[in-house]
């Protein structure tokens, strides 16, 4: 799947997300604004964990056995509830009574998690296996964007926008949820219609008609998914205890810090700032979240995580000390990027990890580990607020620093499982990441190279991965060294020599292939061609035209093998019946 496909594909993300911003910023500050005490803002925001505990699995055991020749297996249940954001955005200033505030939140969450689930799992449905990581991270992006961009909406018009409607609520915020009503189900709505899903084999479909799709039926199917979930999977759930813990005494009380810190004692201006502390951690996690991949190839994506925990700590204790609003602002960058891997890692290593009939509860269960410390921290922080921390906004997010600090100690805890048991695109430890994302091919268009081509073909297609055929050829301005082979002379031949070995191809099986003829020796060829991309795959025959008889091993992949960053496929060719 092309780049650009998956960016359309999860463009409605980005809707999904400015609702959640505006949730993660605006609501708190709205049950303030009508009355509300700082004590009691963890048990007013029950509602996400509560509907994210319960929705979010159902929806997606529902959702894997859910077929519509119309509408999909993810689509509607994504649409309802973008439907739901939409019309609950566009209600929610007119509130005046804190239980009505309250209500509508839980409308609000119920609806973000009915879309937000089956979007996951669209996800690892639609893409290639060896896409997924890129895949994710995309999402991340676009999570980073509509988190942007709520923030954006809060920052600018709290200061374009003035008065205040009879409730008490200033214009600024009707503006702003109504800008998110209308990205929640546009963007979700231009996503949907240029995105198909993969209709299920006859069997799988007759299964899925027969299933019972009832309540209870949905809950033994969570529960049986919780008691055979990978290992992998229970050791990120001590992890996800604390970091999840962590974030939301941020979300909830970083208002209350600043305003304490910073502002001495203007709500408005403390809410107005958060805003931009939003927008630059959420401009972070878009830049950094496709740097994660490679980073966690290199180091493991256990130390990866470790790592960008450690930061988050860093950034909750300096933002809970700054005196100045510019101060506060600075740590945010490395806050998005523990924010980026905390959004794209986890989830990259369980859809690789699980049965693809059984995305979209895994999906679910992932989200139960989240929302599991968010309900404990609903219930246990209003006391620690009080009791422990003076009811200081600022040691509140000392806390939070602490327990990210937690966080990036037990996932350095956590041992990876052996290779076998162990995701092949995002592994715990420094293991090389294994799928190929790219097989490189050469050919001179003899028989020998055509029966390497349709070789790296098999190849591709069980990898899921793109076919890249180079031919490389003298351009004549040269002189032609004799290493045992032909060589092709001039681009045209190289072009020619592509089209023979592509001629029987049947590209309705396997249509993601590139033809490069480039003016170089043949292994230099193939080697600067993998070199481009890491996750490749050089496919190359053991003896090309023209090698000396008896030869084992010709000159091209002889140096191939001697030089590669990469695997490298020889194909038995030597016994094919080739000209002297």
């Amino acid at each position: 799947m092309s780049v650009a496909t998956m960016l359309v594909m999860n463009f409605g993300f980005f809707g999904i997300q400015f609702s959640f911003g505006l949730q993660q910023t605006a609501v708190n500050p709205l049950f303030q604004m009508i009355g509300a005490d700082p004590h009691s803002l963890p048990l007013l925001n029950l509602a996400g964990p509560m509907t994210g505990l319960l929705i979010q699995p159902m929806i997606g055991a529902l959702s894997d056995r859910t077929w519509s020749d119309r509408w999909g297996r993810r689509k509607p249940y994504l649409l309802m509830g973008a439907l739901g954001c939409s019309l609950t955005l566009f209600l929610f200033p007119f509130v005046g009574a804190l239980w009505a505030a309250v209500l509508l939140l839980w409308l609000l969450d119920i609806s973000n998690n009915t879309s937000m689930e089956p979007y996951k799992a669209l996800l690892a449905d639609v893409l290639p296996k060896n896409q997924l990581a890129r895949g994710f991270l995309l999402q991340s992006m676009f999570t980073g964007g509509g988190l942007i961009a709520a923030n954006a909406m809060i920052f600018i018009f709290q200061r374009v926008v003035s008065g205040a409607s009879g409730n008490g609520v200033p214009y600024w915020v009707f503006v702003a949820f109504w800008t998110g009503a209308f990205c929640s189900i546009a963007t979700v709505l231009v996503a949907m219609l240029r995105t198909k899903e993969h209709p299920p084999s006859a069997e799988r479909l007759a299964e899925i008609r027969s299933e019972s799709k009832s309540p209870i039926a949905m809950a033994r199917e969570v529960g049986a998914a919780a008691r055979t979930m990978p290992m992998g999977m229970h050791k990120l759930g001590l992890v996800y205890l604390f970091q999840w813990y962590a974030i939301v005494i941020y979300w909830q009380f970083v208002a209350v810090s600043l305003r304490e810190t910073v502002f001495d004692g203007d709500l408005d201006a403390a809410v107005g700032w958060t805003g931009a502390m939003g927008m630059a951690y959420n401009g972070a996690t878009v830049v950094s979240a496709l740097l994660l991949i490679p980073l966690a190839n290199k180091f493991g994506a256990k130390r990866l995580h470790a790592a960008c925990l450690v930061l988050m700590c860093i950034a909750m204790i300096t933002v809970s000390q700054a005196d100045n609003q510019y101060v506060a602002l600075i740590p945010m960058v490395l806050f998005g990027v523990g924010w980026a891997s905390m959004m794209g890692v986890p989830f990259i290593m369980v859809a690789s990890m699980v049965p693809q009939r059984r995305m979209g509860v895994y999906i679910g269960i992932v989200n139960m580990m989240i929302v599991v410390p968010m309900l404990i921290q609903s219930f246990t922080f209003g006391w620690v607020f009080e009791n422990l921390l003076g009811g200081s906004g600022s040691n509140a997010l000392m806390l939070s620093g602490v327990l990210f600090g937690i966080g990036a100690l037990a996932m350095l805890w956590v041992n990876p499982p052996p290779a076998d048991a162990e995701s092949p695109l995002m592994p715990l430890g420094s293991r090389p990441i294994t799928v190929y994302g790219r097989v490189v091919v050469g050919t001179d268009g003899s028989p020998s190279s055509q029966y390497a081509v349709h070789r790296a073909i098999e190849v591709a297609t069980a990898s899921e991965a793109r076919l890249v055929v180079v031919s490389a050829y003298n351009p004549g301005d040269r002189e032609s060294v004799d290493t045992g082979r032909i060589d092709l002379t001039g681009k045209q031949s190289a072009e020619t020599a592509i089209a023979s070995s592509l001629v029987e191809v049947d590209r309705n099986r396997f249509a993601r292939i590139e033809q490069r003829a480039i003016a170089a020796d043949p292994s230099r060829a193939l080697l600067d061609t993998a070199r481009r991309e890491p996750g490749s795959l050089i496919v190359v025959g053991n003896r090309g035209l023209g090698a000396v008889q008896g030869q084992a091993l010709g000159s091209v992949p002889a140096n191939v093998v001697k030089e590669a960053d990469c695997d490298v496929l020889i194909v038995q060719t030597s016994a094919l019946d080739e000209p002297e």
